[in-house]
C-alpha cells in the first residue's frame, strides 16, 4: 500500500513525512508501548505484595500468640511479669486480626483485607479460637491480682496446672487456625508468582516484536536512504561528481536530496568560477593562507607604522574590530605609552638589518584599557617599493603567569617544610624535595626510579594496599596514616595525602604526595590513649576500657556463638588493713593483687580490669567447659590469698569472686556485669575466700539488700534498732561475768536482720558512728541499772577497725557518758579484730594508747588457732582473748586441735591475758575448756542472746551456766 493506492492528497505525505512529525508519532507510540508495560507490572506487583503483606502479618499473629501464651504460663506459675506488656501483646493481636478481616496499618504497614475467599472462610475460626484464648489470659491476670502466698495448699497448685493445660490447648489451637490461612495465602502466592513469570514471558516477547519492527522500519524509511545521501557526498568530496540522487522517499528527506543536488549545480558553478579567476587572486591568496596557517596568532601588515590589514585573531586579542584596526591605526598605539620608544627603535634596527627580522616582547594596550603582555615577530618586507613590516602577535598573558606561577611553586617546592614526592601513573620516584630528604635520609638519586616506599608492601597488611591504590586509581586521591622506615631504620609515623595530576586527555600525568612526620603526634595520642583507659595506680585497664572490652566480646560471642565468664572479685578485709596501715599501704596492696590477677590471665584470651577501689574483672573468652572456669577461679583465689609482704610486715587477704557467664546468664553487657556483682556479694556473704556462679534467686536476696541500704538511715531515727545480750560465763565459778552486747534490727517488713546484713552498708554509708553512739548509750544506761544487781558485771562491745582507723570513737564523749551514769571507764570492754593488731598503723596504736591510759579495756576476738603470732606483739593493747566459733567446733575434731586449742590457752595465760571461746555447743566442748584452763566461754549450750528484761532476771536469781544440755 503506498500514496497513490490511498488517493490522498500529495501535500499530505509531505507534511505527514515531516521528521518532526515523524518523531513525535514514534515518541507518543514508545510512550503509549512504556506505559502499558508498566501498568501489567505494577498490576502484577500490586497483586503479589498484597498477598506478602498478609501473608507477614499473619505470622507476626502467630508469633504474637506464643508469645502471649508464654507469659501467661509465667504468670500463672506465679512468675513476675509485665502485665502491661501482655495486655499491649492483647491489643496488637485484636488490631491485627482486624487489619485481616477489613484491612488497616500493623506495625506500620498497611495491610489489605483477605479477598481469597478460602482465606476469608478461615477467619471466623480464627476469631473463635482467638475469644477463647483471650478469655484464658483475661482469666490469668486476674487470678495474679488476687494469688495466694507463697505455701498455698495443693489446690492452688492444680488451678495453675489447669490454667497452664487451657492456655497451651487454645494457643495451639489458634497457632493452628492461623496456619491453616497462611497455608493458603502460601499458595495464593505462588499462584501469583506463577501468573506473574507467564504474563511477564508473554510481555517480553511482544517488546521483542515490537522492536522487531521498529527496526525494520527506521533500516528502510532512513537509513538506506542516508547511506545513498552519504555515498554521493563523499563521491563529491573525492573529486568524484556523482549525478543527481533519487529515491530518498518523501518528505524531509526528499526536501534534502533536492537541497543537495542544487548545492552541488552550485558548486560546479563555483568551481569553474574560481579556475578562471585564480590567475587574478594571487594576492589574496597568500594572505588567506597565512590567515589559515597561522589561526592561533594575529597577523598584521604595516606600512609607515600605521595598519592596513589585521586578521580576525589579531583584532580579538586587541578588543576591537579588523576594519577598525586596518583603517590606519598607528602600530605604536598598540604599545603602553611607556615601551613605545623601544618598540620604534626596535623597528628601526629591523629595516637596518640583511634579513629584516624582528622580535620583541613587551606590554600591548587594549581597547578598553586592559594592559596584556605580548610576543611580537615580524619581517621588513618592500610592498610595492615601500618597505612594510608583517607581524604575528600572540597573546602570552596566560603563559607569563604560568611561568610566574612555576616559579614561586619551584621556590615553595624546594623550601617546603612538607615533604613532596613525585612519582609516574606506578609509583615509580620522579623527584624528591629537600624536606622529604630530610624526614626519611633519602636524597633523589636513591630513591629516583623506584617505587614509592609507601607504596610497596612493608609493615602494614595487604588489605591496606589495596584500599589505598583502589582509592588512588579510582578517585586520584588517598589520604590517611603510614608507618616508613628512614634510612638509618628507625620506624617512623607520616601523615600523607596522594593526589594525581591529570593531563587534557584524562591520562595521569603525574602522582604528587604530601607527608607529614606524625611520630610524636601518635606517641602523644597513644600516652592520652592509654592514660584515658588504664589505672594509674595498678596500670590495669580501667572501668571505660573493660567497659568497651565487654562490649565487644558479647559482640563477638553473638557473631561467633560462643561464651565467655566474666568474673567479679572483691578484696576480703581491705578495708580495714586500709583503715588500720594506711593508705599507702593499701596501695600497695592493691599494686601486688593486680599484678597476681594479671600473672593468673591465661592468655591473650583473659583480659584483667580494676573497676575502682578493691574491686577487679576478669574477661574469659572461649572457656565453655565449666571445669577450666572452676579451675581458673581456685587459681585466682590461690593467688590472692597467698601472703603479702608490705611495709616490713606480712598480711594476709582473700577475696570473694562472683563469675557470671554470657550468653547464659544475660542478654547484654550490662545485665552481665550487673550479675556478676550480685553473685560477688553472695560469695563474700558466704564466708570470703570463695566463689559462686550467678543464679536467678540472687536478684531478690540483693534486692532485699539494696532495701536495707535505703532504709538503714531511717531505720536509726525510727527507733526500730535493739540490743541483746549474750552471757559470757566464768567457767571457774559458773556465775556471768560479762556480756557481750549484740545489735539488731527490728524491720518492719522483712523482721529480725542480723548486723551481718547491714554492717557493711552503715560502714560504707558512714553511719557507724550514729549507730555506736546509740548503742553506748543505750546499754550504758542498762549496765547502770545492772550494776546494782552484780556489782562487777562488765559489757563486752564490738569496734570496727573503721571506728578505730578514721578517729570516730569521741573518747571525752565515751568517758562523759560513763561518768554520767556512775561507771567507771572499764565498764566496757572493746573488742576488735585479730586483723586491727596485727596491721596497726602508728596512728591507731596512739588512739588505742591514749583510750588505754584512760582506763578503757580492749579484747581482740575471732582469734584462729592459727595466729599465734598476735601473742607474741610487744606491748599488747589487750586484755582478753576471744576464741572464735569455728575453731571451738573443730576442737574435738582431732588430737592435734586439742593440743593446738591447749598450747594456744596457756601462752595466753603466760602473756597475762584472760581467754573467753565462743561458739560452745556441747558439753564435750564445755568439760575440755574447763580442764585446760579456758577463764569463761558463751554459747547456745550455756545461753542463748536474751532480751534486757531476761538478761536482768538471769542476774537477779544467780544463774549459774547449766551443768549438761538444756
Amino acid at each position: 500500500m503506498n500514496a497513490r493506492s490511498l488517493r490522498l492528497p500529495q501535500w499530505f505525505w509531505r507534511r505527514a513525512s515531516r521528521l518532526g512529525v515523524v518523531s513525535a508519532v514514534f515518541f507518543l507510540a514508545m510512550l503509549v508501548f512504556v506505559l502499558g508495560n508498566a501498568v501489567v507490572l505494577y498490576s502484577l506487583l500490586s497483586r503479589y505484595e498484597g498477598a506478602v503483606r498478609q501473608e507477614a502479618t499473619l505470622d507476626h499473629a502467630r508469633i504474637l500468640s506464643q508469645s502471649l501464651a508464654v507469659q501467661a504460663m509465667r504468670l500463672a506459675d506465679g512468675s513476675y511479669i509485665q502485665t502491661a506488656k501482655l495486655s499491649q501483646n492483647v491489643d496488637e493481636t485484636d488490631s491485627v486480626l482486624r487489619a485481616l478481616d477489613r484491612g488497616g496499618v500493623v506495625s506500620g504497614i498497611e495491610v489489605p483485607p483477605l479477598s481469597l475467599p478460602a482465606a476469608r472462610d478461615a477467619l471466623p475460626q480464627i476469631r473463635r479460637q482467638w475469644v477463647a484464648l483471650k478469655g484464658h489470659l483475661q482469666a490469668v491476670v486476674l487470678a495474679s491480682y488476687s494469688a495466694t502466698p507463697q505455701g498455698a495448699g495443693t489446690s492452688s497448685a492444680e488451678s495453675r496446672l489447669i490454667q497452664r493445660q487451657w492456655l497451651a490447648d487454645d494457643a495451639a489451637a489458634f497457632l493452628d487456625a492461623l496456619t491453616s490461612a497462611s497455608n493458603i495465602l502460601n499458595a495464593q502466592l505462588r499462584s501469583h508468582q506463577d501468573r506473574a513469570l507467564f504474563q511477564g514471558l508473554v510481555l517480553t516477547l511482544v517488546d521483542l516484536l515490537v522492536l522487531l519492527l521498529t527496526f525494520v522500519w527506521i533500516q528502510r524509511r532512513f537509513v538506506r536512504p542516508l547511506a545513498e545521501l552519504r555515498d554521493a557526498a563523499e563521491a563529491w568530496i573525492n573529486g568524484r561528481p556523482a549525478g543527481r540522487i533519487h529515491g530518498l522517499g518523501l518528505g524531509d528527506l526528499r526536501d534534502i536530496g533536492q537541497a543537495f543536488d542544487a548545492g552541488a549545480e552550485q558548486l560546479r558553478v563555483l568551481r569553474e568560477q574560481v579556475r578562471e579567476e585564480q590567475a587574478g587572486l594571487e594576492r589574496s591568496d597568500i594572505i588567506f593562507q597565512g590567515l589559515a596557517l597561522n589561526s592561533l596568532v594575529g597577523i598584521f601588515l604595516a606600512e609607515a607604522e600605521r595598519l592596513n590589514f589585521v586578521s580576525e585573531k589579531m583584532a580579538e586579542i586587541f578588543g576591537y574590530d579588523a576594519g577598525e584596526m586596518a583603517g590606519g591605526m598607528p602600530l605604536l598605539s598598540l604599545i603602553v605609552p611607556r615601551e613605545r620608544y623601544l618598540v620604534s627603535e626596535a623597528i628601526k634596527a629591523s629595516h637596518a638589518r640583511r634579513d629584516g627580522t624582528l622580535r620583541f616582547e613587551r606590554h600591548g594596550r587594549c581597547k578598553d584599557g586592559t594592559v596584556i603582555d605580548i610576543e611580537v615577530f615580524g619581517t621588513a618586507i618592500l610592498v610595492d617599493g615601500k618597505v612594510a613590516l608583517v607581524g604575528l602577535v600572540q597573546d602570552v598573558t596566560e603563559r607569563k603567569r604560568a611561568e610566574s606561577s612555576a616559579q614561586l611553586s619551584s621556590i615553595a617546592y624546594e623550601n617546603s617544610s612538607e615533604a613532596i614526592a613525585i612519582t609516574d601513573a606506578s609509583g615509580v620516584v620522579i623527584d624528591v624535595n629537600p624536606a622529604y630528604s630530610r624526614m626519611t635520609g633519602y636524597w633523589t638519586d636513591e630513591i629516583a626510579g623506584e617505587v614509592l616506599p609507601l607504596l610497596r608492601p612493608g609493615r602494614h597488611n595487604r588489605d591496606f594496599y589495596d584500599d589505598m591504590w583502589h582509592a588512588i586509581n579510582t578517585k586520584g586521591r588517598w589520604a590517611g596514616e603510614y608507618w616508613g622506615r628512614r634510612k638509618t631504620g628507625e620506624e617512623y609515623a607520616e601523615r600523607v595525602v596522594i593526589d594525581t595530576a591529570w593531563n587534557h586527555d584524562g591520562s595521569v600525568n603525574c602522582r604528587v604526595a604530601m607527608l607529614g612526620d606524625v611520630t610524636q603526634k601518635k606517641q602523644g595520642e597513644a600516652e592520652i590513649w592509654h592514660q584515658a583507659h588504664h589505672d594509674p595506680l595498678t596500670g590495669l585497664p580501667n572501668r571505660q576500657y573493660f567497659n568497651e572490652r565487654l562490649q565487644t566480646a558479647v559482640a563477638t560471642a553473638d557473631q561467633e556463638q560462643s561464651a565467655l565468664a566474666l568474673l567479679f572479685l572483691d578484696l576480703d578485709l581491705f578495708k580495714e588493713v586500709n583503715d588500720s596501715m594506711g593508705h599507702a599501704v593499701g596501695d600497695q596492696l592493691l599494686v601486688e593483687a593486680a599484678g597476681r590477677l594479671r600473672g593468673c590471665a591465661v592468655d591473650d584470651s583473659c583480659f584483667v580490669a580494676r573497676l575502682g577501689g578493691d574491686e577487679f574483672v576478669m574477661i574469659a573468652c572461649g572457656m565453655p567447659d565449666r571445669a577450666q572456669i572452676d579451675t581458673l577461679c581456685q587459681q585466682v583465689l590461690d593467688c590472692i590469698a597467698s601472703p603479702y609482704e608490705l611495709n616490713g610486715k606480712k598480711v594476709q587477704v582473700s577475696a570473694s569472686l562472683g563469675v557470671a557467664l554470657y550468653p547464659q546468664d544475660a542478654v547484654g553487657a550490662e545485665s552481665l556485669l550487673r550479675n556478676v556483682d550480685m553473685a560477688m556479694y553472695v560469695a563474700k556473704g558466704a564466708g570470703r575466700n570463695r566463689y559462686r556462679y550467678f543464679d536467678v534467686h540472687m536478684r531478690d536476696r540483693v534486692r532485699i539488700q539494696r532495701d536495707l541500704q535505703y532504709a538503714l538511715p531511717q531505720a536509726i531515727a525510727a527507733g526500730q534498732f535493739f540490743l541483746l545480750y549474750q552471757p559470757i560465763y566464768s567457767l571457774n565459778t559458773g556465775k556471768i561475768e560479762r556480756a557481750e552486747i549484740l545489735l539488731r534490727w527490728r524491720h518492719p517488713e522483712l523482721g529480725i536482720v542480723s548486723p551481718l546484713d547491714f554492717i557493711p552498708f552503715a560502714e560504707e554509708r558512714h553511719l557507724i558512728r550514729p549507730l555506736s553512739d546509740w548503742v553506748f548509750a543505750e546499754a550504758a544506761q542498762q549496765l547502770a541499772q545492772w550494776r546494782a544487781v552484780a556489782p562487777d558485771l562488765r559489757l563486752t562491745m564490738n569496734v570496727s577497725p573503721s571506728q578505730l582507723a578514721e578517729d570516730q570513737i569521741d573518747l571525752q564523749s565515751v568517758l562523759g557518758l560513763l561518768r554520767s551514769h556512775g561507771l567507771s571507764a572499764d565498764a566496757f570492754s572493746l573488742e576488735c579484730s585479730e586483723h586491727l593488731f596485727l596491721n596497726m598503723d602508728v596512728e591507731v596504736r596512739s588512739r588505742l594508747r591514749r583510750m588505754s591510759e584512760a582506763g578503757m579495756r580492749f579484747s581482740v576476738g575471732a582469734v584462729t588457732l592459727g595466729m599465734s603470732a598476735l601473742l607474741a606483739l610487744p606491748h599488747q593493747a589487750f586484755e582478753t582473748l576471744k576464741l572464735e566459733r569455728e575453731a571451738t567446733e573443730r576442737l574435738l575434731a582431732s588430737e592435734q586441735a586439742m593440743a593446738v586449742y591447749e598450747s594456744v590457752i596457756a601462752l595466753a595465760h603466760r602473756l597475762g591475758l584472760s581467754v573467753i571461746a565462743e561458739g560452745i555447743a556441747t558439753r564435750d566442748q564445755y568439760e575440755f575448756l574447763v580442764k585446760v584452763g579456758c577463764d569463761a566461754g558463751q554459747g547456745f549450750w550455756l545461753d542463748a542472746p536474751l532480751e534486757h528484761a531476761v538478761f536482768e532476771q538471769r542476774l537477779r536469781s544467780g544463774a549459774r551456766h547449766p551443768t549438761q544440755h538444756p
